[in-house]
């Protein structure tokens, strides 16, 4: 893979990369060393290529939600076979656009998500909670639902069951991005994460468990996070290094405090 970038930046006449940014797959570490070596060559590798691998923001929070997603597992299962199976035929969608109308909802169309896509599956989820009433009624029009949903879907080698109530609970808690906002906004999500795993709600809390976890191995510890995101934020006028270090105590507590002064920030970073 690295050859293969090395041999397109040859072809675009480019030879000074300041940062790559890749998902968190072993196989990246080896490309960004062996691109690193070849920056050596050339005499354009920055900072000796200590910072040049910058984690993907995007790819660590789609592993962190579709990991809490499995604690819904089931519920989620059932609803995407029931809309996959109100989506199958014109018959059903006119039925269910009737359920609709009987119930004063405004006709739209339900949401089908994409495994790969964590957040077709949250536009999914929160459809299916806004037409709640409009399902309900449709299962009990259309009783091939009910039998569709005992025998014929299957979830991890077993049918996944009638849609319950606990299933609708269940579920229904579940512009643009640039480098100065990337650190305040992964900042939001893991405090966001401490609030949650303190709530009385058990299945909340394990949920969120299981997402600090995830967010921990991929994102690490505050000496272990590429520095050029500090370095943006502190460079923002509005946020500047008081900011960063609020946001990194509120995220690790004390050990966020090793840089909580502005001196120690800027050793830190520089």
């Amino acid at each position: 893979m690295a050859m293969c970038i090395i041999d397109y930046l040859r072809e675009w006449g480019l030879k000074k990369i300041f940062t790559v940014t890749v998902d968190n797959a072993s196989s990246n570490d080896v490309t960004v060393e062996k691109l690193s070596d070849k920056l050596d060559d050339w005499g354009t590798n920055s900072m000796n290529g200590q910072h040049l691998h910058v984690r993907c923001i995007s790819h660590i929070v789609n592993l962190i939600v579709k990991n809490s997603l499995k604690e819904s597992g089931i519920s989620i299962a059932r609803v995407r076979c029931t809309v996959r199976y109100i989506r199958q035929s014109p018959a059903r969608l006119r039925k269910f656009q009737e359920c609709c109308e009987s119930e004063n909802i405004v006709k739209k169309s339900l949401c089908l998500d994409v495994p790969t896509r964590w957040n077709f599956t949250y536009l999914m989820l929160s459809k299916a909670i806004e037409y709640e009433r409009a399902i309900k009624e449709y299962s009990d029009r259309d009783t091939g639902l009910s039998r569709y949903l005992m025998f014929d879907a299957i979830s991890d080698g077993k049918p996944v069951g009638m849609l319950t109530r606990t299933d609708r609970d269940d579920v229904s808690r579940s512009l643009y991005v640039t480098s100065n906002a990337h650190f305040l906004e992964i900042g939001q999500v893991a405090i966001y994460l401490n609030r949650l795993i303190t709530t009385e709600d058990e299945l909340l809390s394990e949920m969120t468990s299981s997402m600090w976890k995830k967010f921990e191995k991929y994102w690490g510890k505050p000496k272990k996070m590429n520095k050029m995101i500090f370095i943006a934020c502190v460079l923002d006028p509005r946020y500047k290094f008081t900011t960063v270090s609020f946001v990194l105590e509120k995220m690790f507590g004390d050990e966020g405090k090793i840089i909580e002064r502005g001196s120690y920030l800027y050793e830190f970073i520089v």
